[in-house]
């Protein structure tokens, strides 16, 4: 090999190794978009009675964890999901207060808010699907006050 190929070589290796973090980075950034796309889809079809849009939010191996009751599965909450959600709250913010990315799962923790006056908080785990989207695979809330 001449110092001509060598220097290719090299210079091909420096360009890669730079480009890697800056993909990764990327990555995690749409990543984390992609789970505050989220927020707003469940925050949107809550208030919207929207019972078929939340539910495609969740992992069919996702639980629920509410406040005071046992964890539940998917296949035991979606069947009653469009009967709760006739009663649809006027209003729902969620806010992210940390999304952590760590290969195919990732955390979010926050807090929300329900028609301007019943606040929580919460820490979810969102699982990668095969096709790349993220699901709400674990989902842990409770209230501030009772």
């Amino acid at each position: 090999m001449g110092p001509g190929t060598i220097r290719i070589l090299a210079a091909g290796a420096i360009a890669l190794a730079c480009a890697i973090p800056v993909t990764a980075a990327a990555d995690m950034a749409a990543d984390e978009a992609a789970i505050l796309d989220i927020w707003s889809s469940y925050s949107a079809a809550r208030v919207a009675g929207d019972a078929e849009s939340w539910l495609n939010l969740w992992d069919k191996e996702g639980i629920r964890m509410p406040p005071g009751v046992p964890a539940v599965d998917f296949a035991t909450f979606a069947p009653g999901t469009p009967e709760r959600f006739a009663n649809a709250p006027a209003s729902m913010e969620i806010k992210a207060e940390e999304v952590m990315i760590l290969g195919d799962y990732a955390y979010s923790r926050g807090t929300f808010t329900v028609n301007n006056a019943v606040e929580g908080k919460f820490l979810t785990i969102f699982r990668r699907q095969e096709d790349g989207t993220w699901r709400i695979y674990r989902d842990a809330f409770s209230m501030n006050a009772e």
